[in-house]
């Protein structure tokens, strides 16, 4: 293997399927560029966390995750090694999935061709990860992520979401979610703890851990996140009615929601939620547990190709 060769994680069934069409394009394009590489085709869900990792054991000095923000994910988390402070090769991003939240924030673009140009070059970005510890039918876990955890609502929101037929993008599923979801959710009691500070107690809907700005399929959940300031921005959407909270969804859209009475905004590096009765949590759109959480930044961990 050449010192600088790539390994391409392809999720064929990202897209609702799309994926697994559009790889022979961007192989052609990726040949075209030049660019020495293998791929892995993903056969099961957490195997392209497996194939990563491979990846990392083999010598590939990048990794790309071909595929939505679920795919990313689980790359990521087999380029960390567990306890890990730092990513152990380069990540790459061709997205093809619904979800595109995370490539909005770094500025990965949707066109193909432009995302495997990226590839060819040498332009990288440096940023932070969250590790969230979660309670698992198998007992405690966790999991690394690069863009937005949450629980409570938008746990609920995303476990529907991941049910429903992705042909049609990833915001007209979300958002028909959310709307579903909404008329059963009854709100909890949360307490929160933010490093060494007091615990807050508050009735919540959502508790959301942001590392980067979207998700959602372009909510601008967490308008100031900065991946490299080595701080989580934590956005509590507290005890709002149902009525309400369906009048403010659209200004999550351009994150004017933050305005609101019922919504407060924290910095932290480590976030503790807990509550008497289970609140979901979601990773990168992604349902894996429940409370009780802890979060914790791991600052400059992942290098990016952008």
């Amino acid at each position: 293997m050449s010192a600088n060769k790539s390994l391409f994680v392809v999720n064929p069934v990202a897209a609702g399927g799309k994926t697994e069409g559009a790889w022979p394009e961007i192989e052609k394009e990726l040949r075209s560029l030049g660019l020495d590489f293998d791929h892995r085709v993903t056969e099961a869900p957490g195997h392209a966390t497996d194939l990563a990792r491979d990846g990392v054991a083999q010598g590939y000095e990048m990794v790309v995750a071909v595929g939505g923000d679920g795919t990313v994910n689980e790359v990521v988390n087999g380029l960390m090694e567990p306890g890990g402070t730092r990513a152990e090769a380069t990540l790459g991003v061709v997205i093809t999935g619904r979800g595109s939240d995370f490539a909005r924030t770094i500025g990965v673009p949707s066109d193909y061709g432009e995302a495997c140009a990226r590839l060819t070059g040498d332009r990288t970005m440096t940023v932070d990860l969250g590790l969230v510890e979660f309670q698992s039918e198998e007992g405690r876990r966790t999991r690394y992520f690069v863009n937005v955890g949450g629980g409570g609502f938008d746990g609920e929101v995303a476990h529907r979401a991941n049910r429903t037929p992705n042909f049609m993008g990833g915001t007209i599923p979300y958002l028909t979610s959310l709307v579903t979801t909404l008329f059963a959710y009854r709100n909890k009691a949360v307490e929160l703890t933010l490093d060494d500070q007091e615990p807050i107690r508050v009735v919540a809907n959502s508790v959301v851990v942001a590392n980067c700005q979207y998700f959602g399929g372009g909510m601008k959940v967490a308008p100031d996140a900065d991946p490299n300031d080595g701080l989580f921005d934590v956005i509590v959407i507290g005890d709002i009615d149902k009525i309400e909270f369906l009048m403010t969804v659209p200004k999550v859209y351009d994150g004017t929601h933050i305005t609101h009475p019922q919504v407060d905004t924290y910095r932290a590096k480590r976030v503790e939620v807990r509550s008497e009765e289970p609140l979901l949590l979601q990773v990168e759109g992604e349902v894996c547990g429940h409370t009780p959480l802890t979060f914790e930044i791991i600052p400059a961990a992942l290098e990016i190709r952008v």
